[in-house]
């Protein structure tokens, strides 16, 4: 049975522990013990989380100051007027934090990171402007790492992949010239307090928090790169689901199927700024997002979050740690193998040759069009397997005529433009398919 598959019997059989604890003494630190490779969230308000395998507490976009403007003399801050964190109510609910990651330097996103970094010593991970923000605060540069998005860091007891990521198309798509100015970049030398319109965008991160076996996305905002998501394969998703999404063709539907379909999504950015008594339209889009995925992926389960209530994510027990990979259309015509399978932290691709997807017929063209399409077929199973071309460790070539090896070549070069696989290249009298003149198998290292 694929991992997945699994993965979400695993989750139906124990559910999910949900536990509330909205006292004083904080979320996480305060709650009770979690079992080895249990992982437990919770729902800041907008797009913030509180992450912990009970060992690490991550943050993610804290901004729970949102809470003042709901209550009796709280008003929304101007875009020029002072905005300052509610430090009051940011230390009764976090108790501790390790790490703050930032998505993008909007307030609702960095407004409370700065004071939570000063108190806690946090290191807050984002762009460059999430560290000038920062240090507003007088963090020290000691405690900000600065990402550009592509890294993929190692903390020890959990990692951390940075996606390129964009911020969500605002005010009829006029996000750069709808009048707000957040679209540009926060400067070092800013002094706390900040004004409103002090935190700028400055780029867009989403990222990916690998902790106690589980693989969790993190999204900031109603948008995302298509191609920098797809491959990735978390079992849990923090998407961002406001009405701002409906500016994206097919958002839903795309994000989960570039993602595999994760067995677990949680709505982000979705509780209309920390408004207790939200509008009739904000609850009936929240409703149509939970309808999207369902329709997208109906074996993904959606957990709703409510404010400070923490969700616990069972350790995933009897997950076979080998999985098979198919993909349609590329298939073998005999049952004697699997294209592809991911086990112990490797993806092991089949033998691939030029077939075209769907039709198992080898393409025209000769050896160059052939190892195009045979390595593209080979793409598309790492990609389906969660691993890219770049993660390739090794790969070998077989040929009908040593003849082709140039042309293979300058094909098969287009696909590595730097670090190639170690290779092996050997001539063999025939194929399996006898029109084919190039085959391919490959193997690659990638996360567990």
């Amino acid at each position: 049975m694929p991992r997945r598959s699994l993965l979400r019997l695993a989750l139906s059989a124990l559910s999910l522990l949900v536990a509330s604890d909205t006292s004083a003494q904080g979320t996480g630190a305060a709650a009770s013990p979690l079992a080895a490779g249990a992982i437990r969230l919770t729902y800041l308000g907008n797009a913030g989380w509180e992450i912990t395998d009970g060992k690490r507490v991550v943050l993610v976009d804290p901004f729970l100051t949102q809470f003042r403007r709901w209550r009796p003399g709280g008003t929304e801050v101007a875009p020029a007027g002072l905005y300052v964190p509610d430090s009051a109510f940011i230390d009764s609910k976090i108790a501790r934090a390790d790490y703050i990651v930032i998505t993008h330097g909007h307030s609702d996103h960095a407004l409370d990171a700065g004071y939570i970094a000063r108190r806690t010593g946090a290191v807050v991970v984002g762009h460059e402007t999430a560290a000038n923000l920062a240090r507003a605060y007088a963090v020290p540069d000691s405690q900000l790492i600065t990402v550009i998005g592509g890294e993929d860091y190692d903390f020890g007891d959990f990692s951390l992949r940075v996606v390129p990521n964009i911020h969500s198309a605002l005010d009829d798509k006029r996000y750069y010239n709808n009048g707000r100015g957040i679209a540009g970049t926060a400067p070092r030398g800013l002094r706390a307090p900040l004004k409103r319109n002090d935190y700028q965008e400055g780029g867009n991160l989403a990222y990916i928090l690998r902790m106690a076996g589980h693989e969790v996305l993190i999204m900031g905002s109603m948008n995302y790169i298509e191609r920098e998501m797809e491959g990735l394969r978390p079992d849990i998703a923090l998407i961002g689901s406001n009405s701002q999404r409906l500016e994206i063709f097919d958002y839903t539907k795309r994000l989960m199927r570039a993602l595999g379909n994760p067995a677990v999504v949680l709505p982000s950015h979705h509780d209309a700024y920390g408004d207790p008594k939200p509008s009739a339209a904000a609850l009936a889009d929240r409703r149509r997002f939970q309808e999207e995925v369902a329709a997208a992926s109906p074996s993904t389960r959606f957990i709703a979050p409510t404010w400070f209530e923490p969700i616990v994510i069972p350790t995933r027990a009897g997950v076979s740690d080998r999985v098979a990979v198919s993909v349609p259309g590329i298939a073998p015509l005999v049952p004697a193998y699997t294209e592809a399978i991911r086990a112990g932290g490797q993806v092991f691709v089949s033998g691939m040759t030029g077939i075209k997807p769907g039709t198992q017929e080898i393409i025209d063209g000769g050896v160059g069009p052939q190892t195009r399409q045979t390595l593209e077929n080979i793409r598309t199973l790492l990609h389906a397997s969660g691993a890219t071309m770049a993660q390739l460790s090794e790969c070998t070539v077989f040929l009908t005529d040593m003849k082709d090896y140039a042309e293979m070549n300058r094909a098969y070069i287009e696909f590595f433009p730097s670090a190639p696989p170690a290779r092996a290249t050997l001539a063999v009298t025939a194929l399996p398919r006898p029109a084919a003149r190039v085959e391919i198998k490959c193997s690659a290292v990638v996360a567990r």
